[in-house]
């Protein structure tokens, strides 16, 4: 199994050092395999972010493209998703500069006409599916999509968020119906062989973590996580956290990562 670490902490106009800074010691001691990287434009920013990390023995393993879909999303995060996604390469141009990665995308975007017809002609190494509706419709999506690439001959896997899955679920109710909630999730792993597990503060696209208890956390690393190919840790920061970071929000940050992957190790979940 894999595990990466999004770059999607330091923000969009966040430095390669700035990841360097909080993530080195992780991969270093091998919490971290590589890297989920955020396809920011313009090319040579993206080109140099990998080359910085690639001196520290931070390889790039895969690229999260643009998501598509802002108008299925609720008004708030489809924003702000607006403007994200007008700053993201899509697979076409990622596929065009970095033949050998490996790259994801949501449903709405890889459910365009255009887009599939170049990835079935362009096949990448591996294509990432990401389910992007919250709850079962989300998931149902997914694994359309899925199968009609895997029919056309791309190497497809799922990569299921576990956040968008529960977003609709309050925290109470998930933490009460954990059990039953790791019970429907063992029913996609047929499609979904990576997880998306996202920690960070920014609570629209995050799990509140804190929140969960060591008992849920070791119960998803057992059922889970030991049948995964790949899991991915995002950690999106909150309000001006999503764009850029201060010294002092690094540093914070750093001790809070360091807690949470503390837990996270323990329970087999990294």
């Amino acid at each position: 199994m894999k595990k990466l670490i999004s770059t999607d902490s330091v923000g969009f106009l966040g430095s390669p050092n700035q990841f360097v800074y909080l993530y080195e010691d992780y991969f270093k001691d091998g919490t971290f395999d590589g890297v989920e990287m955020i396809a920011f434009k313009p090319i040579n920013r993206l080109k140099k972010f990998i080359s910085v990390l690639e001196k520290h023995n931070i390889p790039t393993v895969s690229f999260h493209s643009k998501t598509g879909g802002e108008n299925r999303l609720p008004a708030q995060y489809g924003l702000i998703m607006t403007v994200v996604n007008s700053f993201i390469f899509g697979v076409e141009d990622l596929i065009k500069n970095f033949k050998d990665k490996e790259f994801l995308s949501h449903t709405p975007y890889l459910e365009n006409e255009q887009v599939k017809k170049f990835i079935f002609a362009n096949k990448p190494k591996t294509l990432w599916v990401e389910n992007h509706l919250y709850g079962q419709k989300g998931i149902e999506d997914a694994k359309k999509l899925i199968s009609e690439y895997r029919k056309n001959g791309v190497n497809t896997h799922g990569m299921l968020d576990v956040y968008h899955f529960l977003a609709k679920i309050p925290t109470a109710n998930m933490v009460e119906d954990w059990v039953k909630i790791i019970g429907e999730i063992e029913t996609y792993l047929e499609w979904f062989s990576g997880i998306h597990f996202p920690i960070g503060t920014r609570t629209d696209d995050s799990l509140p973590i804190e929140k969960m208890t060591d008992q849920m956390l070791d119960f998803f690393g057992k059922k889970i996580v030991s049948r995964l190919d790949r899991v991915v840790i995002e950690n999106q920061q909150k309000y001006f956290g999503l764009i850029c970071s201060t010294k002092k929000m690094l540093d914070s940050q750093k001790e809070r990562n360091r807690v949470n992957f503390l837990r996270l190790r323990k329970f087999g979940i990294l």
